[in-house]
């Protein structure tokens, strides 16, 4: 009603910071990066992508249990036939105490929740219940739909630092208040009407690459030089379809960062080359020459021009075809989610692991005795002297028996 704050609290401010370290502690034993803190890292302070990773995994699992605590109390409150009251606020009694519990669940949840000045606004039902009318069962599926495509995008990205890891929880949070429920049914009703698609991986994704993107320019304005029009960037070189001439030479080079290749910002015979290596690395079938030899799709463009790059990912990819199968194929499964990733990245590698008769490593990095183990076996399949892994090596190595 008075809009945002013009200033602000000062102690407030304070407290929230130093309830957040605390909760960011909390967190970070519940995740097991204990390890940390033992080197002298510390935790979350010293982590590296992968432990800002499992943090921001134990943070959707909290989050995620909170929700549907969330979701049950308004349902048994509505049954009740209990009316919320902006004085006495139920909600607010609910997730304070919530904190209180020794259940992992809903502390990270609540307290998302009691540090934002905005906290009634979003979860406070007294003045109007955007969710009245509406079945448990489909809250919880549309939550569980917005919730797994979130998932699946913040697992295709890297989390760097921890205000990036806390704007991520929020925002996955932000998927369970009902404003955010009563827009998504509104809008797939909306889309069941005019025959169109809801693409909630779409949404999903721009909104993660907005907080862990980096800003590369900003450019600044000029009144004594007026607005200027914005030039429309040339297609890439060697572009095929309509997908690909839309995008500039700049994404291109993106997604050459992302294939592990040398970045000229054209679609040259090493592109194609590498485009078809990802595509045989992330499909759960064999790929025909009509199925490769074509311009990128949609999706593929989408995910490529926007996926961290190869050489930051920081496992030791050298191909595109490492990249694919060993990063990406997990997170492009329907359905994939934190868990699922990680579990499937882990799979990928202990099982090719086993036919070079190597152990996986435990960070899933392509370590030198991976690598060893692959510059051995091409020899032994005539095939040229390196140690990298390609579709031809990878379709020899699947046809042998895993070694003892």
């Amino acid at each position: 009603m008075r809009g945002a704050g013009a200033d602000l609290s000062a102690q407030r401010a304070s407290t929230g910071s130093s309830n957040l370290a605390a909760y960011l502690r909390v967190m970070c034993s519940d995740a097991g990066l204990s390890d940390y803190a033992a080197r002298g890292a510390g935790c979350p302070d010293g982590l590296d992508a992968k432990g800002y990773g499992t943090m921001m995994q134990a943070g959707f699992n909290e989050i995620s249990t909170g929700c549907r605590a969330y979701v049950q109390f308004v349902y048994e409150e509505r049954m009740r036939d209990r009316r919320f009251k902006s004085t006495n606020s139920a909600i607010q009694a609910f997730v304070s105490g919530i904190l209180t519990l020794e259940g992992a669940g809903a502390r990270l949840f609540s307290y998302l929740i009691l540090s934002s000045a905005a906290a009634n606004a979003f979860y406070d039902a007294s003045r109007i219940d955007p969710l009245q009318g509406m079945t448990v069962e489909n809250i919880l599926k549309v939550v569980n739909e917005r919730q797994t495509a979130f998932e699946k995008a913040a697992a295709s990205r890297t989390v760097t630092s921890r205000p990036q890891l806390v704007r991520v929880w929020r925002e996955y949070q932000w998927i369970c208040t009902p404003l955010s429920i009563s827009s998504d049914l509104n809008t797939l009703a909306a889309a069941s009407i005019d025959g169109t698609k809801v693409d909630f991986d779409a949404d999903a994704r721009r909104l993660v690459n907005s907080i862990t993107a980096t800003i590369v320019q900003v450019e600044k304005f000029d009144p004594n030089q007026g607005l200027r029009v914005t030039e429309k960037p040339q297609p890439a070189s060697g572009a095929l379809t309509a997908v690909e001439k839309a995008l500039s030479p700049a994404e291109v080079r993106s997604i050459q960062s992302a294939l592990c290749i040398s970045r000229d910002g054209t679609f040259g015979a090493g592109t194609r080359s590498a485009i078809n290596e990802w595509r045989r690395a992330v499909s759960p079938t064999i790929l025909t020459d009509a199925d490769l030899n074509q311009g990128l799709s949609t999706p593929e463009a989408s995910y490529l021009k926007t996926a961290t790059a190869c050489s930051s990912l920081g496992h030791g990819y050298k191909t595109a075809y490492e990249r694919g199968f060993f990063f990406d194929a997990a997170a492009l499964e329907p359905g994939a989610n934190v868990v699922s990733v990680n579990s499937g990245r882990a799979s990928n590698l202990a099982a090719i692991a086993k036919k070079l008769g190597v152990a996986a490593n435990v960070n899933l990095n392509l370590d030198q005795v991976f690598r060893a183990a692959v510059a051995k076996n091409r020899i032994e399949y005539g095939m040229p002297k390196g140690d990298s892994v390609t579709s031809d090596f990878m379709s020899k190595l699947q046809a042998q028996e895993p070694k003892p």
